[in-house]
């Protein structure tokens, strides 16, 4: 079985049911086993909320639906703690929450989807790590 980290960049689009949200769900490999670190969740509800107060791009309805997709999707969770050595490694180059998906990518060596096209051009990322991205323009 394939595992495929999945950051929340990827995770807000697709349990928001968007277009980008269902042509980053096909790139996930059949039969994929979900992967993500615990501050997913907060990360995605953190972006519902944004996009719902700050951006207005989405109603309540839409925001109700996407946080119990959410509260439906069968993802394994990893404790962030045991990632914290290996995320710090990767400090100089992006954001804490960042490099804790990329160790859990690195530690499972699995395949990491993301919507970050910052984050999936990092140079850092370990080499054996497959990033799953769209072009920024793709499904928007």
């Amino acid at each position: 079985m394939t595992a495929v980290v999945i950051d929340a960049s990827a995770g807000v689009e697709i349990v928001g049911d968007t277009r980008r949200g269902r042509a980053l769900a096909r790139l996930l490999p059949f039969g994929a086993e979900g992967w993500v670190p615990e501050h997913f969740f907060v990360e995605v509800i953190g972006a519902l909320r944004r996009q719902l107060i700050v951006e207005k791009v989405i109603n309540e309805d839409q925001a109700r639906a996407a946080l119990a997709r959410l509260r439906r999707w069968h993802v394994h969770r990893a404790s962030v703690r045991p990632l914290g050595d290996a995320a710090w490694n990767y400090r100089h180059n992006v954001a804490v929450a960042d490099a804790v998906d990329i160790a859990l990518a690195d530690h499972l060596s699995a395949a990491f989807l993301t919507d970050d096209h910052n984050l999936a051009n990092t140079p850092t990322l370990p080499r054996h790590v497959e990033v799953l991205t769209l072009p920024k323009a793709a499904s928007s």
